[in-house]
């Protein structure tokens, strides 16, 4: 009857340190949401287009310096 006991004392503790853990939270408004998806989305394509010119910028160095400059 302690085990059970002391099982229900600690859950409740548990709910009880978890809703006030939960409360401290900030969650983000919909405005706040919304800009730092635009950055994430804006910093994706501009690494993409940079990443895709240094491909290039590669793929000619290695096909100049074997001869195979066929594209």
């Amino acid at each position: 009857m302690d085990n059970l006991r002391s099982y229900i004392e600690q859950s409740t503790s548990f709910v009880q340190e978890s809703w006030a853990e939960l409360s401290k939270v900030h969650f983000p408004s919909p405005k706040e949401t919304a800009q730092a998806t635009a950055v994430v989305v804006s910093l994706t394509l501009v690494m993409s287009v940079w990443l895709w010119m240094v491909d290039l910028g590669a793929t000619w160095l290695v096909r100049s310096t074997s001869g195979r400059y066929n594209f």
